[in-house]
Parts: structure tokens; sequence; C-alpha cells
């Protein structure tokens, strides 16, 4: 069942990160060592989905320890202080989260790439998805 603590599948390459709040939460805690190397060596641009709508917000990560630090930030907060998740989290609680997020890498790079790069394909990804318009995207 999904309520069962995750075990911790080994990292299954770049283009099929694909994981529930729980799952990530798992992996983060545990400081599973390949899903560490991998993810905190690159930039990338990332999908939050919400299940219970489908609603999706697109983010980016291009700060020191990429990806890895990013999304650990939202297993400590549920909303990685993102505006619309952030109101969303502090009215249902990071349980919300737990339950309805799910994480998938869209895109990454190496960390030698410029952040304005990350930043150009995060708005082409906004737009693409229409995240603005029907999702928890803002800007």
């Amino acid at each position: 069942s999904d309520l069962e603590p995750y075990s911790g599948q080994t990292f299954p390459g770049y283009e099929k990160v694909d994981l529930g709040f729980e799952q990530m939460e798992g992996i983060l805690k545990n400081e599973k060592q390949d899903w560490r190397g991998a993810l905190q060596n690159i930039k990338g641009i990332y999908l939050v989905t919400d299940k219970s709508n489908g609603k999706k917000y697109v983010g980016s990560a291009y700060g020191e320890y990429g990806v890895w630090s990013r999304w650990k930030c939202y297993m400590e907060t549920g909303h990685g202080w993102n505006d619309e998740l952030t109101k969303l989290i502090q009215e249902k609680g990071i349980g919300y989260a737990r339950q309805n997020f799910k994480f998938t890498l869209l895109e990454y790079r190496p960390t030698r790439v410029d952040d304005q790069e990350i930043i150009d394909r995060e708005s082409f990804w906004k737009k693409a998805l229409l995240t603005r318009n029907f999702g928890y995207n803002k800007n």
C-alpha cells in the first residue's frame, strides 16, 4: 500500500525520476547515496503535480547541491517556499503534500551550465504546461 515506508529503490536514471512525496521523503531522509550523488550534481527543471486536482507547478534548481537540496526543502516545508504552494500547505498542512504531491524531473543539466539557461527552460515549461493559467505558478 501507499502507506508503507519507502524501502528505497535504486536511482533509476535521470529520465525516470517520478516519485510521490512520501517516496522522495524516504530517499532524502535516508540520504540514499546513489540518489544523492545523482541529484546534487545537477541543475534541473522539475514538476510538482497535485494528484487531488491535477494542478501542476514547474520549478527549477540551480543552487549549491542542485536538485537534491531543492527537493530537501520541500520535504522540510511541504511547499518549498513557493507562494501558491505555501498558501495551500499553510491551509491544509504538510500531510496534504505527503498525500497528494509527486515530483518529476523534466530536464537536467550539469552544474557548470549557466543559471540563466535553467531559468529560460523553466519559463519554457511553464508556458508549455500552462502552469501559470491552470496550475500553481504565479510568475
